[in-house]
């Protein structure tokens, strides 16, 4: 039999025990500072980590186009990222969408077992990581200005993976039960467990 990786509809014996909306004025608000704090920190260190910064600023404007074309690219392809583990594991519609507070994408129309939401909020995140990590060893022994510049693509990396960061510290955490369901519409998400 195959393992199931999503429901239709919530299951009998099933409640809701956890609701977040990204859209929310409060939530979005939370969330905003919570990545501004987590993305100062990280670009403080990659500022002080540089080592000597000799940049020719009449070479700025390359850094600034890099900059702002690998940051449209990064919120699209971690956007596709979440959409390629729910489409490789559920074959379903998928939705894609921005809010004032977050890019987005979901699968409104299912209920996901938990192991398929971890595995979508878990994979921009280390699917990215692990690309920058080795970029960043190379450029800080070769150059500070290319180091600088994707450390601070890494840094918003990291701060613009809160939500996802937080949803999996809750299902690690709080809902550790397989039969764990999530309906994810891109900027809400619910959880649902089974009565005990």
């Amino acid at each position: 039999m195959e393992h199931k990786t999503f429901e239709r509809s919530v299951p009998e014996g099933y409640r809701e025990v956890y609701h977040i909306d990204a859209a929310n004025k409060k939530t979005g608000v939370l969330m905003t500072l919570g990545s501004l704090f987590i993305a100062a920190i990280l670009i403080f260190v990659f500022f002080k980590t540089a080592g000597k910064i000799d940049i020719d600023l009449s070479g700025l404007f390359k850094y600034y186009i890099v900059f702002l074309v690998s940051m449209i690219a990064y919120i699209v392809l971690h956007e596709l990222t979440h959409g390629a583990v729910y489409k490789a594991l559920t074959k379903e519609k998928l939705r894609f969408g921005i809010t004032w507070s977050a890019a987005f994408c979901g699968v409104p129309d299912i209920y996901t077992y938990r192991s398929v939401a971890l595995g979508s909020l878990v994979a921009p995140f280390a699917l990215f990581t692990v690309i920058l990590i080795p970029v960043l060893a190379w450029l800080r022994g070769f150059d500070a200005g290319w180091y600088i510049a994707v450390g601070v693509i890494f840094s918003l990396h990291v701060s613009g993976c809160v939500g996802d960061l937080y949803m999996t510290l809750l299902f690690l955490s709080k809902f550790k039960d397989p039969a764990t369901l999530m309906r994810d519409t891109g900027p809400e998400q619910w959880i649902y467990m089974k009565d005990q």
